[in-house]
């Protein structure tokens, strides 16, 4: 996709003539919330579309109008077309004007249709709408975003953004398969923005892509505050965040509507001196995200308890790309004075703070918790449970019990989450409650009442209402790689034995779904 010197040209000479440098980016937002995909398009993510495709569906008047050429300007998708006779003799189409107009981009060896079928003013995710007034749209305070159906040959048109608000940005430039950002002023993506689940004084954002929600932060791919090649760096910096792309490779690490918190250096520094505290406003530091000398984006640290459940297989599929193990990188340990003038992001998240394990005893007896500690002297990542012991007390001391680790099942949501992130999450999640018996059997279910099983009863462990953690009910759960599927199984040849797990134990029968953990990582053959 390398442009041409004509391409490039009609382009500075397109950009004279509208200028839409954007807004200044604001402070970090509150209406945070990560994202699983790129573009929340599914099955046309990698799609990227050739601006020279369009085939318009407005006409202006005069038989002699031909479209010329259509741009990005910033933020803004326009077309030029110009009419042999006409006054003006070039007409400017935009908006509503390109209701109907097609676009074809290479997919799967062949093409797939794009039709704008809808246009309207986009309200963004950190504050009330603007409208679209040619001023507004000229500095960049407001977009327009499109319905866009997506056909193939062999196919009936399907909605591009099945999810969140059904309406996509346009967004200048393409992207690899990796999710890397690919300056090249000949083609553009429809990013899908998320949908508000909550309420208008508790927003909660879920669907869509990082790409749209980075456009809302304040981090868009073209010129604001920002020269155009740092502004790009940022929205890089900015998607690799949203999506937890550890590993740089376009694979995330966390859930859709995850609640987030980040800051850029400047205000980082001003938390504690420089040094970055465990946790802010209940959110527990992730990770401290920059752009290194070869313009790549990866994470300079990762916080304690970040490292406590990336091992749950969020493991680089290039292993030269693998992460410093944590006794080494914590976040904790770094002070940003000296980085208060790097490019970079801190991040903080409520979300994946517990890692979920399954043990089990010579007896066949499991049990599923997330009270662990880990050997901090042990490399940790991929499938490896070596080192990894219930702790159910808390003291960072293996427990002296007969378990041994048998899988890293996923993250857990704490059952510490703050009170107001509860309500924004609403039923989207629930939680898992641990369970007992006199045997010293154990269980996690979804029911405070051990779905009734006989002998069973709530273990409460310092006034904790026997919440191990919560759980996502009904995020998104058809979209492939974002769900795991926890489950409740029963032993076919022992009474009063249960295990919860992802996976069925050798010899038991499944009894229910209890709700989905993060599908980290995305590894094949787990991810449903």
């Amino acid at each position: 996709m390398k442009a041409s010197n004509r391409t490039w040209t009609r382009w500075c000479l397109a950009v004279g003539l509208l200028t839409a440098l954007g807004a200044e980016a604001d402070p970090p937002p509150v209406n945070s919330a990560q994202g699983a995909r790129l573009h929340g398009s599914e099955r046309f993510e990698t799609v990227n579309i050739p601006l020279g495709s369009i085939e318009p569906g407005t006409v202006s008047a005069g038989p002699a109008c031909t479209t010329s050429a259509m741009m990005m300007a910033g933020g803004r998708l326009v077309g030029i077309q110009s009419c042999a006779g006409a006054n003006p003799p070039v007409w400017f189409l935009e908006g509503a004007d390109l209701v109907g107009a097609v676009f074809r981009a290479p997919f799967e060896g062949r093409s797939v249709k794009l039709t704008i079928e809808e246009v309207r003013c986009h309200v963004g995710i950190t504050g009330p709408a603007v409208p679209c007034t040619a001023q507004n749209l000229t500095n960049g305070k407001a977009f327009w975003e499109y319905r866009v159906t997506a056909s193939t040959e062999d196919a009936q048109p399907q909605p591009l953004c099945p999810t969140g608000s059904g309406f996509a940005l346009a967004a200048p430039h393409a992207w690899s398969t990796g999710g890397e950002l690919i300056p090249n002023p000949e083609y553009f993506t429809f990013a899908c923005a998320a949908k508000n689940e909550g309420t208008a004084t508790q927003p909660f954002f879920v669907g869509g892509g990082v790409v749209a929600k980075c456009i809302d932060w304040g981090y868009p791919p073209w010129a604001t505050s920002y020269p155009a090649t740092v502004a790009m760096e940022y929205h890089q910096l900015c998607t690799r965040m949203a999506m937890a792309d550890y590993c740089g490779e376009g694979r995330s690490n966390t859930l859709d509507g995850t609640p987030l918190k980040f800051m850029g250096a400047k205000d980082a520094v001003q938390l504690d001196g420089g040094a970055l505290p465990a946790t802010v406003d209940g959110y527990s530091l992730e990770a401290v995200w920059q752009v290194n000398g070869c313009g790549d984006v990866r994470p300079l640290c990762l916080g304690k308890k970040r490292w406590d459940t990336l091992p749950l297989e969020a493991t680089c599929v290039n292993k030269s790309l693998f992460i410093a193990p944590r006794a080494t990188r914590p976040c904790e340990s770094l002070n940003l004075a000296s980085l208060v003038n790097s490019k970079l992001l801190v991040s903080y998240s409520v979300f994946i703070d517990r890692p979920l394990m399954l043990f089990k005893d010579a007896g066949n007896g499991y049990v599923t918790t997330a009270a662990v500690t880990v050997n901090p002297d042990i490399l940790e990542g991929g499938g490896n449970v070596t080192g990894i012991f219930v702790d159910h007390n808390a003291d960072g001391l293996p427990d002296a019990t007969p378990y041994t680790a048998q899988r890293k099942e996923g993250p857990i949501l704490s059952p510490k989450l703050p009170a107001d992130i509860q309500s924004r999450m609403g039923n989207l999640i629930k939680p898992l409650y641990r369970c007992v018996n006199s045997s010293g059997r154990h269980m996690l279910t979804d029911t405070s009442t051990c779905d009734g099983i006989p002998g069973f009863f709530l273990k409460v462990i310092k006034g904790d209402q026997a919440i191990e953690g919560y759980v996502y009910s009904s995020v998104d759960v058809t979209s492939t790689g974002q769900r795991r599927p926890l489950k409740l199984w029963r032993s076919l040849t022992m009474p009063g034995v249960y295990a919860t797990s992802t996976q069925a134990p050798a010899g038991f029968w499944f009894v229910k779904d209890l709700g989905y953990l993060p599908a980290v990582g995305q590894l094949p053959g787990r991810d449903l």
